[in-house]
């Protein structure tokens, strides 16, 4: 595989070299039509598999989803039962019967009161606060004198119902939730066996969680939530807590009559409703079913076949381009051999295994990359010795009017001073006149700016205080090696033409600093400086190839372009009567003696 991309790359890389609108590779090509074919083949099965599937699936789903609901429904019925059987118990109690009928026909004092307390609580107690999940059990008679047994004294009785409502029920049960809180209220009118009138009521309060446990143990992986709703439309109890006691959104005979994906209000996500049969107290079971959930079983299948016939049709294509390999081979070697061509001075051979077309085309590039390596060479030492030449011509000229400026302060030195002046100044004038024949093209920079220092000492004796020359050159720079007389020219020409004319004092710096691998130099005066056409002049003149002119700045241009190549040209910035400012640098070498020049 790794291969395979690798020559992927190539090809694109070719096909780059050719041009966006050229031809690519036959192997290529034969590459394209194999996968175009294998594709093609792959995703027809897989897509008709995958929709075959998927349809079963669903059908599958939707009906066990329909079964857990039928399931869930029977198993809150048989609680519902359970609860009925507990109220029916204390309605038939004849005790019941006896001490209500008892406190609504006569007059009791306190002690016939608790009397009747005692015996009625005692038979709750029995007949309906054994069962866990039972709150607190009650009988209010007539006249409103409660009767009642909690697992929580220090809970008050908790109704969902007033007396009204039950007793125009007329001994139907009541199923509704027991004031602000979620838990259960059942209540039932208590009739009089022989009248069959109203006597009083049974109030029994039961834990929400006996019906949302079921719900509970119901969640499977489809389940995105389960309700309990009422005939009101009110949901009692669910696994989606936050929703208990709400409004629900839906009518459920709409539920009842749409069998597709629906948006669930509660949720906000799509979901399948499935609404279970109507239970003995007119309460529905909803079961609110994610479509995302619902599909993501199938979804993981599809995308494991996705991944086989990905995995099947990655392996055809290894086959046919192993397959072709042997053929495309050597044309690629040749390719990319061409390609390398001339780039960083490599002129490679490629290695032919055939005698075949390809084989003797082999040959014969090898044989015109021998015969283009040999002319280069040739050129290219002829271009170098003529460069040396030049160079070494270049490094023997000195500007004339320095000479004659410096001889003629001498003798003005001579005529109105001592000898001593005048012998430093000839000393410094031979140490100048030495330096410029110098026959080594590099010297260190200690050397260079020794130099500077004995012409700019002549020029001191000429200008007197005009001049305040301005040094900052790193110390550390001194073992560096730099052409020979590079920088005296530059000093003159900013004496020369930038602060001779200025009228007033003027002001030279020179700064040599190293930066990373390389030396900085810049030569800078606050004299009359150029405008920017004399600029673009300036350099015009330094790129004409005739040296017998304009020696002074042009020489050096060409003498760093020579030894260091485009990187080091001169940068020259200037502004009117505000001064000139020029920088160059070159790559950081140490000086070695009797080093030879080495033109880049």
């Amino acid at each position: 595989l790794k291969e395979f991309w690798k020559w992927l790359k190539t090809d694109s890389d070719c096909r780059e070299t050719i041009g966006k609108k050229g031809p690519t590779s036959i192997r290529k090509q034969m590459m394209l039509i194999f996968a175009v074919l294998i594709s093609f083949t792959g995703l027809g099965i897989a897509g008709t598999f995958i929709c075959a599937f998927r349809n079963g699936y669903s059908s599958l789903s939707q009906v066990y989803l329909q079964d857990i609901t039928r399931q869930t429904t029977n198993n809150l019925e048989n609680n519902i039962q359970k609860i009925e059987d507990i109220n029916l118990q204390i309605l038939t109690s004849q005790t019941v019967q006896d001490q209500l009928k008892i406190v609504n026909e006569e007059k009791l004092d306190a002690y016939g009161l608790r009397q009747c307390r005692q015996k009625i609580e005692r038979e709750l107690t029995t007949d309906g606060l054994y069962a866990s999940y039972v709150v607190s059990v009650s009988v209010i008679s007539l006249e409103g004198i409660e009767f009642s047994v909690k697992k929580e004294e220090t809970i008050g009785t908790l109704f969902g119902f007033t007396e009204e409502e039950i007793y125009e029920a007329n001994g139907t049960s009541l199923w509704g939730l027991a004031g602000d809180t979620d838990r259960i209220c059942v209540a039932k009118a208590i009739l009089d066996f022989d009248t069959m009138r109203p006597i009083g009521y049974i109030n029994i309060v039961y834990e929400n969680s006996y019906f949302s446990s079921i719900l509970e143990d119901n969640s499977t992986e489809y389940s995105a939530a389960s309700y309990i709703v009422n005939e009101e439309g009110r949901i009692m109890s669910t696994n989606n807590s936050p929703y208990q006691g709400t409004k629900f959104p839906m009518e459920i005979q709409t539920l009842r009559e749409k069998d597709v994906a629906v948006y669930d209000m509660l949720d906000s996500t799509q979901a399948f409703y499935y609404v279970g049969n109507q239970m003995p107290n007119q309460w529905t079971l909803v079961q609110a079913v994610s479509v995302k959930e619902f599909y993501g079983n199938l979804n993981r299948q599809i995308v494991a076949v996705a991944m086989v016939v990905l995995a099947m049709l990655g392996i055809s294509i290894l086959f046919v381009w192993i397959a072709t390999l042997r053929i495309a081979k050597p044309t690629r070697e040749l390719l990319e051999s061409m390609k390398t061509l001339g780039k960083e001075n490599r002129y490679p051979r490629v290695r032919v295994v055939t005698q075949d077309e390809i084989g003797m085309i082999g040959t014969e590039y090898n044989k015109m990359a021998e015969n283009i390596e040999t002319l280069i060479e040739k050129v290219y030492k002829m271009e170098l010795a003529q460069k040396q030449a030049e160079l070494e011509f270049l490094q023997m000229q000195i500007n004339p009017h320095f000479l004659y400026n410096a001889l003629d302060t001498i003798s003005w030195k001579a005529l109105g001073e001592g000898n001593l002046d005048v012998s430093e100044m000839i000393i410094a004038l031979a140490e100048l006149l030495r330096a410029t024949i110098k026959k080594e093209s590099f010297i260190p920079l200690k050397e260079e700016m020794s130099t500077v220092r004995d012409y700019l000492f002549i020029q001191e004796q000429r200008f007197g205080d005009k001049i305040t020359v301005i040094y900052q050159v790193e110390k550390e720079a001194d073992k560096y090696q730099v052409p020979n007389f590079i920088l005296q020219p530059l000093i003159e020409n900013a004496i020369i033409h930038g602060l001779e004319p200025k009228i007033g004092k003027g002001s030279l710096l020179i700064r040599i600093k190293r930066e990373k691998d390389r030396l900085y130099f810049c030569i800078e005066d606050d004299g009359e400086g150029m405008s920017e056409k004399e600029i673009e002049t300036l350099y015009q003149k330094c790129e004409e190839s005739d040296t017998g002119k304009s020696i002074g700045i042009k020489n050096v241009y060409r003498r760093l372009l020579l030894c260091y190549g485009e990187e080091s040209r001169l940068n020259i910035k200037s502004e009117k009567n505000k001064g000139t400012r020029i920088q160059f640098s070159i790559p950081l070498q140490e000086w070695k003696k009797e080093a030879k020049t080495e033109v880049l």
